[in-house]
């Protein structure tokens, strides 16, 4: 990207709060309004630049127009909630890994996640009326934007960005790229996902973005 390093975090940052966002279960009709609302800003705002990294944030706002709010609750609950299918789409890391590997694996990942929020002073954010654990996708891009916008504080007041940039290569390595492509390739392919077939297409792009963005830092 032929922009400055504080252009980029400030992109990577959107683009992981943008993604936490989409995957919360907006049920309140005004949370729903300003989801659309965040991603129609996003896409005049920065459109372009996340082009870059391969999101086509312009799809996401498509599908999310052209569907109802009625299909959108219908098919998160089904897709993401139920828990039914042979490996359920539940986007919650240790549940997810529960079913396919074991108790233990997945209390090993749960128990990092936590280590990682305590290292910043973190306690799970409960909010609305739906509350995401510590490991639900949306929990773990949130946290990735904090580390993305700690780096971006460190490196604007010249504070060296050392420790935040390996936490971002740790975090992304344990908790992202381990698992979520892999369970974007399970939403895509289940006949049930219309607007996350979508939305996890383009998620795929930006973890493909993002790994080779950390493994060449």
């Amino acid at each position: 990207m032929s922009v400055s390093i504080l252009d980029v975090l400030n992109v990577r940052h959107s683009t992981y709060d943008m993604f936490s966002d989409l995957f919360l279960y907006k049920f309140d009709v005004n949370e729903y309004q300003q989801l659309l609302e965040k991603i129609r800003t996003l896409e005049e705002k920065l459109g372009k630049y996340m082009e870059e990294t391969g999101v086509e944030i312009t799809e996401i706002r498509k599908v999310l127009e052209e569907n109802k709010r009625s299909d959108y609750l219908i098919e998160y609950s089904s897709l993401f909630i139920a828990g039914v299918g042979v490996k359920p789409l539940i986007p919650v890391e240790s549940k997810r890994l529960f079913s396919l590997m074991g108790e233990r694996v997945a209390t090993f990942k749960y128990s990092d996640v936590v280590r990682f929020y305590s290292s910043r002073g973190l306690v799970p954010k409960l909010g609305s009326q739906f509350s995401p654990e510590p490991d639900h996708i949306s929990s773990l891009f949130a946290f990735m934007s904090l580390l993305v916008e700690e780096e971006f504080h460190n490196r604007s007041t010249g504070k060296d960005a050392f420790k935040v940039v390996q936490d971002q290569k740790n975090f992304a390595t344990s908790h992202l790229f381990s698992w979520i492509p892999d369970w974007i390739n399970d939403v895509v392919h289940d006949p049930r996902s219309r607007i996350y077939k979508v939305v996890c297409s383009q998620l795929g792009n930006w973890l493909k973005f993002e790994k080779d963005f950390l493994g060449e830092r």
